[in-house]
């Protein structure tokens, strides 16, 4: 295979993907949730997929409210987190998956069986991630324990947390 080839196979699959977000996740579940709630916001990360023009596009075209989000921020996301509790619960599992149908239904089984007080503690977390992040924008000579930069950055926190 050439490297035209292999960068028009790369620039096909990119655009499928993102036509898959927009076409069977975007149109059909998120848009409509969210015209029903008007006060809600759609957060996503910085996946291609998510920041494609056309996506963006797409979204602005149906008044879908988008929260800016921070390049390289997984922790600030607490799906990340939910998806490493799962990866660990079925990985610790007596009888692995063997194929993709049991991996599928055993992530199923390990997404129910996620208590609310779990939930909880990874949004009560946010606070501390945010914290963590807007502290790592500080230079270190000027951080002292009694220092609170986030009444400073409540716009921000807004936006990013």
């Amino acid at each position: 295979m050439t490297t035209e080839n292999q960068l028009d196979e790369f620039m096909h699959l990119a655009l499928r993907k993102r036509l898959s977000y927009r076409e069977d996740i975007l149109l059909p579940h998120v848009v409509p949730f969210l015209q029903a709630h008007p006060d809600m916001t759609l957060q996503h990360d910085n996946a291609t997929s998510h920041t494609a023009r056309s996506v963006h596009d797409f979204l602005q075209d149906r008044n879908v409210s988008v929260l800016p989000w921070p390049a390289k921020s997984p922790d600030l996301n607490p799906i990340e987190h939910i998806w490493d509790l799962l990866d660990g619960r079925v990985r610790a599992r007596a009888i692995p998956p063997r194929n993709v149908r049991e991996l599928a239904g055993a992530l199923v089984e390990e997404w129910d069986s996620i208590s609310q007080q779990e939930l909880g503690n990874l949004v009560e977390s946010m606070r501390r991630r945010c914290s963590a992040v807007l502290y790592s924008w500080w230079p270190h000579q000027i951080l002292t324990v009694t220092f609170d930069p986030l009444p400073l950055f409540r716009d921000t926190l807004f936006h990013f947390c």
